[in-house]
C-alpha cells in the first residue's frame, strides 16, 4: 500500500476527493470516487467517503497493483545543507514526489536513500522535466514555514528556458490569468492549464539572452507561481518551451508521448527528451534564522548537450585588434 501524510494546501479545507483530484489529476473525479467507495483509498487506515474533510497529519492510503516504474536519472548535487533544510540541484528526468506512474522513483526517495534520511518534506514543486534549484525541508515544521512563504509568493524565482522561435524584443511582460482546462470530452488532457479570463492572476517577465537558429535562450522572472505558468505563458506568446510534450502540442500528441507510443522528436531540432526549462535562481528567507538566502544553478550543463541548442551557449568570437 502507498501511504502519504496530508499537509493542508494554502490553509484551504478540502475533502479527500478534492485533494485527490487536485494532487493527482491524471484520474478524474468519478475515477477517484470509485476508488474511495471501493475501499482502495483509506484514511488513517480506515474506509472513508468522498466528502470526508481532511485534517493536517492524516494518513491517506492507496492500495493498488504497482506497475513497473519508468526509469529515472538518480543524479543530483547538494548546493547547501544545514540541520533544517537541503538545497538540491535537480536533473530533468525525475519527479520530486510520488505522482502518476512513479512511486519510489522520486527525488525525495532517492535523497532519503542516498543521504540516509528517514523523512524529507517537499516544500515547492518543479515538474519532472524541469531541472534546477529545489529546497527540501528536513522536518514538517520547517516545511510549514517555507510552504507559507511560497504560498504568499515571497520567494524570488528566476528560470531559464529555450523557446521555439526567435524572440523579437529584448523583454516581454506577460499578464495573463491561468486556469484549469475545461474538459470537452473523455479525451481532454486534464492536467493542461490554459489562459482563462476567469483564472488566477499570473505574471511572468521574459528577457531574451540570445536568439538564433530558430530558438531563443531566455530568462524568466515569476511574479506569481501558478501551475505550469512559464509553459502556459510561453505557449501564449507563440514561443513554446523546446521539448515540452504538453504545451505547443495537440492532446493526441501528448498522450502518445506520455504512453511511449511516439518518440520525442521536435523537428527540425531533433530528439529532445525533456522540456528545456531550468530553475536557475531561488531567493527566500531561512525558516529558522529569518535571514535572506540565495542559490544559483547554471542551465548550460543541462541544455548545451543537445546539438540544436549548443550554439546558444557558444562564446561570441571577439575580433582581434590590428
Amino acid at each position: 500500500m502507498q501511504q502519504f501524510r496530508y499537509v493542508r494546501h494554502q490553509k484551504k479545507i478540502e475533502s479527500i476527493l478534492e485533494f485527490l483530484c487536485r494532487r493527482f489529476p491524471y484520474q478524474d473525479g468519478p475515477g477517484w470516487t470509485q476508488a474511495i467507495e471501493s475501499g482502495v483509498i483509506t484514511l488513517d487506515g480506515q474506509p472513508t467517503r468522498p466528502q470526508a474533510r481532511l485534517e493536517n497529519g492524516q494518513t491517506i492510503g492507496y492500495e493498488r497493483e504497482r506497475a513497473s516504474e519508468p526509469p529515472i536519472d538518480r543524479s543530483f548535487r547538494i548546493l547547501y545543507q544545514d540541520p533544517s533544510l537541503l538545497v538540491v540541484e535537480k536533473n530533468g528526468n525525475i519527479p520530486i514526489v510520488e505522482s502518476g506512474r512513479y512511486y519510489k522513483n522520486t527525488l525525495i526517495e532517492v535523497l532519503k536513500e542516498e543521504l540516509g534520511f528517514e523523512k524529507l518534506f517537499q516544500v515547492h514543486r518543479l515538474d519532472k522535466e524541469t531541472s534546477g534549484v529545489l529546497v527540501v525541508a528536513k522536518s514538517a515544521s520547517v516545511a510549514t514555514v517555507l510552504g507559507d512563504q511560497f504560498a504568499a509568493g515571497s520567494p524570488h524565482k528566476i528560470y531559464q528556458a529555450v523557446l521555439v522561435g526567435e524572440m523579437a524584443t529584448e523583454e516581454v511582460f506577460v499578464d495573463q490569468p491561468i486556469g484549469k482546462v475545461k474538459p470537452l470530452d473523455e479525451g481532454t488532457v486534464r492536467v493542461r492549464q490554459v489562459i482563462d479570463p476567469q483564472g488566477k492572476p499570473s505574471q511572468s517577465r521574459f528577457r531574451r539572452i540570445k536568439a538564433q537558429g530558430g530558438l531563443s535562450l531566455v530568462e524568466v522572472e515569476l511574479m506569481t507561481g501558478r501551475t505550469h505558468q512559464i509553459r502556459v505563458h510561453a505557449e501564449w506568446l507563440g514561443l513554446p518551451v523546446l521539448g515540452d510534450k504538453l504545451y505547443g502540442q495537440k492532446d493526441e500528441r501528448f498522450l502518445a508521448l506520455y504512453k511511449g507510443e511516439a518518440e520525442p522528436e521536435f523537428p527540425p531540432f531533433g530528439r529532445i527528451d525533456r522540456q528545456l526549462l531550468h530553475a536557475s535562481r531561488l531567493n527566500f528567507n531561512h525558516p529558522v534564522t529569518g535571514e535572506p538566502v540565495a542559490f544559483e544553478s547554471p542551465c548550460a550543463p543541462f541544455f548545451a548537450p543537445y546539438p540544436a541548442v549548443a550554439p546558444l551557449f557558444a562564446a561570441e568570437e571577439n575580433p582581434t585588434e590590428a
